[in-house]
């Protein structure tokens, strides 16, 4: 399905083994639909790979624009987390957040599945040529069978969030940066995984920079209207 708004923040990170179940839980009881409830969220989801080696779980949060990721309500919950918040944020690893804006999304429904690949600019490319090299691999990427959605964002720090009472909780973030993430929707997770090569074939002969490349199965999703 065609992202809902012009932005998101996207996430890949592990959990220490003890606090994976609680983590879970508090994912889909709490987390998610606090941060549903307010303005400008749209709609959420939580991938899972128990089989990577690192960074087993993702989520994106989808919003009306960056400044949903800045707003007042949004930044008074980071630096007032709620107590279930302060037990689980500290048991993050790997933790990579990022807030993107939108160049490109296609789709219809919501897929079982995602792969993604986080890149570098090639050098003397800028984000507007390096973005028009790949949408035509997207298009070729929205035929294949067992894709549902084609989506390409490019990562705007400014609107990451910032230093908050939140991020405080969780180990410092030191995964690298990226300047552009491809975020394709599958039928499952197997069909996500066998798509991997492929995708980061057909972008490295576009000369992405730096691709780390995961899939995962969606675990849960949630839009605005089911959280309120």
């Amino acid at each position: 399905m065609a992202l809902k708004g012009s932005a998101f923040v996207i996430m890949w990170h592990d959990i220490a083994p003890e606090a994976d179940a609680e983590y879970n839980l508090w994912h889909t009881r709490q987390h998610m639909p606090e941060r549903l409830d307010h303005p400008g969220f749209r709609r959420s989801r939580r991938g899972i790979n128990r089989a990577l080696s690192r960074q087993i779980y993702f989520t994106c949060y989808e919003g009306d624009g960056l400044e949903t990721f800045v707003s007042p309500e949004y930044l008074a919950s980071l630096n007032g987390p709620t107590d279930w918040t302060r037990s689980v944020a500290p048991h993050f690893r790997n933790f990579l957040r990022m807030a993107c804006t939108v160049l490109h999304t296609s789709g219809r429904g919501s897929g079982g599945g995602v792969v993604t690949s986080r890149f570098a600019l090639p050098a003397g490319v800028d984000e507007a040529a390096m973005a028009e090299r790949i949408r035509p691999l997207l298009h070729r990427f929205a035929d294949h069978p067992s894709v549902t959605a084609a989506h390409l964002g490019a990562a705007r720090p400014r609107f990451a969030g910032g230093e908050t009472s939140e991020t405080d909780l969780r180990p410092p973030m030191a995964e690298p940066a990226f300047a552009l993430v491809v975020y394709l929707e599958t039928i499952g997770l197997p069909e996500a995984t066998a798509l991997q090569d492929e995708l980061a074939v057909a972008l490295g002969e576009l000369a992405a920079s730096d691709q780390i490349v995961q899939s995962y199965a969606v675990a849960y999703t949630l839009e605005r209207r089911e959280a309120q």
